[in-house]
C-alpha cells in the first residue's frame, strides 16, 4: 500500500531505504569495529536539550558533524551498545527496521534507522516521533527503549515483536482457497479491543495516530492468543479538542473522508479502526477503487455495504459496531469510549466463543449465542458460501495476491 503525505506538514512518513557505506569510509571500518558481540561499552545518553554541544570524537565514535545539524540535540554511537542484524525487517522512503542485539543482556530489539540526509525526512518530524513514543506508556504501543543519532542516521530503539503484522495474518487468512476468509467474531473483536483500548490511552494523551492500519499493528509473538502493539508514531501528532487538522496524511484504505476534506480531529483514528474491524470480518476493505484516486473518490462519497452474502453469517451487534464506526459526520461517530461500551466489544472482551471439551472437540454447549445467526459462528467454516472469484479481485487489488 501506498502511503500519502503532504509535504507542508511536519510530519511525514518514518520509513525508508538503507544506505550502503563504502568500504574505504570512516563510518564503514566503525561498523566493522563495533560488530564484536563480546565487547561491552556504556551507550551515551540522549539529551532533549537542543543546545547540548556532541560529545568529544575518539577512535571509537562516529564522525561528528557540526552540531547545529543534530536532531536530538547529542550525537552517541548505537554500535558502542548494540549489535544491528544485517537483514532488513522493513523499509520505507527514509528509514529502515532491523533487530538488534545488546551486548551487554543479549536482549534483542527493533531499530529504526532514520536517514538524515533525506529531503523529506523533515528534522521536526523526527522529533517530535521521539516525544511521543518517550510519552506512551501503555501495553499495546510499543515501546521507546533507546534513541541514538549519528552524523547520518537517528536510530530509534524499541520493543521486537516476533508475531509479524495484522497485515500478515489478514492476507494468510485472504489466501485460503476455500474461499474469502475472514476472522471468527471473538478473533476480531479480541483485537478491535486491544487497538480501541491503545486509541483510548493516545486521545486521553491528547494524542492522534492518523495512520492506524494493519501494517501498523504487530503481534507480540506467534502464539495463536498474541497480544497487539500499535506501532509507528511517524504521523502522529499533538491535538486539542478545540482545533482541527488540515494536512492530509494517512494511507488510501483507512483515511477517514474529512481528512481527505482537511478538517478533521482525532476521531478520523476511530474511522481506521472501523475500516479494519469491517476487513476482519469480511476479508476485504470497505472503499476499494482501481488505484489511490477511486479509492478516496469513494471515501469521500463516503458509500459502503455489506452483501448479504459475505455478512449474513455476521452478528447484528458485529454490522452496526462497524456503521457506527463507518459514520461519515464524525460528530455522530462512536467515540472510542463509546466503541468500548458498545455490546459487540462487551460481549467478546473476556470470554472465548467456543469451549474445549477434555477431548479436544468443540462443544456447542458451551458457545456464547450471537444475535441474528442460524447457528453458532464458531461451526460455520469462514467463506465457505462465498462467490470467491469477485473477491479475489478485490484482494488482489488491496493485498497484491495473485487470483
Amino acid at each position: 500500500m501506498v502511503d500519502i503525505t503532504n509535504t507542508d506538514d511536519i510530519m511525514c512518513t518514518t520509513t525508508t531505504r538503507v544506505v550502503s557505506l563504502s568500504p574505504d569510509s570512516p563510518q564503514h571500518h566503525q561498523r566493522e569495529i563495533m560488530a564484536d558481540c563480546h565487547a561491552m561499552p556504556i551507550a551515551m545518553p540522549i539529551s532533549t536539550d537542543t543546545t547540548s554541544e556532541a560529545p568529544m570524537m575518539t577512535s571509537t565514535t562516529m564522525p561528528v558533524a557540526n552540531t547545529s545539524s543534530s536532531i536530538t540535540g547529542k550525537r552517541s554511537d548505537i554500535w558502542k551498545k548494540y549489535h544491528i542484524n544485517t537483514t532488513v525487517l522493513g523499509k520505507g522512503h527514509f528509514a529502515s527496521v532491523r533487530a538488534c542485539i545488546d551486548r551487554t543482556t543479549g536482549q534483542r530489539y527493533a531499530v529504526k534507522s532514520i536517514s538524515k540526509t533525506d529531503s523529506s525526512a523533515k528534522p521536526g518530524t523526527i522529533s517530535r516521533e521521539i516525544k511521543l513514543l518517550q510519552e506512551m506508556k501503555h501495553e499495546s504501543i510499543i515501546q521507546l527503549v533507546d534513541v541514538f543519532e549519528d552524523a547520518e542516521y537517528v536510530h530509534i530503539v524499541t520493543n521486537l515483536c516476533h508475531g509479524g503484522e495484522l497485515f500478515d495474518k489478514i492476507l494468510e487468512k485472504t489466501a485460503d482457497d476455500n474461499g474469502v476468509p475472514c476472522f471468527e467474531e471473538h478473533e476480531a473483536a479480541k483485537i478491535i479491543l486491544q487497538i480501541l483500548n491503545a486509541v483510548s490511552y493516545m486521545h486521553d494523551h491528547s494524542i492522534v495516530h492518523r495512520d492506524i492500519k494493519p501494517e501498523n499493528i504487530l503481534f507480540d509473538s506467534k502464539d495463536a492468543d498474541s497480544p497487539i502493539k500499535i506501532i509507528d508514531m511517524g504521523l502522529a501528532r499533538k491535538h486539542k479538542d478545540i482545533e482541527h487538522l488540515t494536512t492530509i496524511v494517512g494511507t488510501p484504505y483507512y483515511i477517514a473522508p474529512e481528512v481527505l476534506k482537511k478538517k478533521y480531529d482525532k476521531s478520523c483514528d476511530l474511522w481506521s479502526v472501523g475500516v479494519i474491524a469491517y476487513i476482519l470480518l469480511s476479508g476485504y476493505p470497505p472503499f476499494n477503487g482501481k488505484n489511490t484516486d477511486q479509492t478516496h473518490k469513494f471515501v469521500v462519497q463516503g458509500r459502503y455495504s455489506f452483501p448479504n452474502r459475505d455478512w449474513k453469517y455476521n452478528s447484528d451487534e458485529s454490522i452496526d459496531f462497524v456503521r457506527r464506526l463507518l459514520t461519515y459526520d464524525p460528530e455522530k461517530r462512536m467515540t472510542v469510549e463509546e466503541a468500548l461500551d458498545h455490546p459487540w466489544i462487551v460481549r467478546y472482551a473476556n470470554q472465548d466463543t467456543v469451549m474445549k471439551d477434555t477431548e479436544g472437540k468443540s462443544s456447542t454447549d458451551n458457545v456464547v449465542p450471537v444475535k441474528g445467526l442460524s447457528k453458532p459462528r464458531s461451526l460455520l467454516l469462514c467463506g465457505s458460501r462465498r462467490k470467491k472469484n469477485a473477491q479475489k479481485k478485490i484482494r488482489k487489488s488491496m493485498f497484491g495476491i495473485a487470483a
